[in-house]
């Protein structure tokens, strides 16, 4: 009876540990077969992302330009040209935005890789805003343009803009305006529109000491550009009503001193080429 028992639980154990020892089995290959599907899946999709066709076509097609009023679409993708038929993975995105950032006229660019529903670059502009063109002397032709951040730019490279109607004249390898300087002019030309009722043309500033500027038929010596120009040029309307009289004859309004505003005036004699210049009685304040 013992005996019988003692086989029956032997026999049992043998069972227990062959059903454990199968599903062990069967786990692993369960494991395996996992791994096997998971193995031919990336391999499959290996394949595919090397055969598919990931890279551009065409510049024309597969580059998408916005943001862009200065600068041309054609010059942005003429500065991407190189990313023609090179894999969309293979791009590195800021180095695509430091190419367009060559481009004088861009201040600015963000580049975005997409593969579908094709493969394409969109590129986003910041650009540099016409402020004045520049020009070495009223003689000379307009060769660049200033910018609102200050860059001189050659006037090649705004195509499809027109050159502003404000010139400045100066040294251009001297001439360094910054954002701020840019700003504070635009302050002072909009304070002289309003004052005089015309439209600045031009400033003067080959002279950095005696800057002049063009406003219609006046011509105002400003002086030094410093802090106390905006006072100096609150003045302006003092004199205003002897500027009107003395139309045709005036040659500058002197704003570049601090107690009075001289009046310089040309007297043209008839039948001779030379000028005389006296100057009107200054306005005192």
């Amino acid at each position: 009876m013992l005996r019988a028992d003692a086989d029956t639980r032997k026999e049992w154990i043998r069972a227990r540990r062959s059903k454990r020892k199968q599903a062990k089995q069967a786990r692993v290959r369960r494991q395996g077969f996992r791994y096997f599907l998971l193995l031919a899946f990336l391999a499959a999709g290996a394949c595919a992302f090397s055969m598919l066709p990931w890279s551009l076509r065409s510049a024309d097609s597969d580059i998408v330009v916005r943001g862009n009023k200065v600068v041309s679409a054609e010059q942005v993708k003429n500065a991407l040209a190189s990313t023609i038929g090179v894999p969309l993975y293979r791009l590195d995105p800021k180095q695509l935005e430091h190419q367009v950032g060559t481009l004088k006229a861009v201040r600015f660019a963000f580049v975005r890789r997409y593969v579908l529903p094709r493969p394409k670059l969109v590129v986003e502009v910041l650009e540099e805003y016409p402020f004045a063109s520049f020009a070495q002397d009223a003689d000379s032709p307009i060769t660049h343009v200033i910018s609102q951040s200050g860059r001189m730019i050659p006037v090649a490279e705004f195509p499809s803009m027109g050159k502003p109607s404000l010139t400045i004249y100066g040294s251009a390898n001297n001439l360094r305006l910054s954002a701020q300087q840019v700003s504070q002019w635009g302050s002072w030309i909009g304070y002289i529109n309003d004052l005089t009722g015309q439209q600045v043309a031009s400033v003067d500033m080959r002279t950095p000491q005696d800057v002049k500027v063009r406003a219609g038929d006046l011509c105002l010596k400003l002086g030094m550009p410093d802090q106390g120009l905006t006072r100096r040029l609150g003045r302006l309307s003092s004199v205003l009503a002897s500027v009107g009289t003395l139309k045709g004859k005036l040659e500058y309004v002197d704003l570049g001193l601090d107690n009075n505003i001289p009046l310089k005036v040309a007297k043209r004699v008839e039948g001779q080429h030379a000028e005389t210049a006296s100057e009107a009685p200054p306005a005192r304040l």
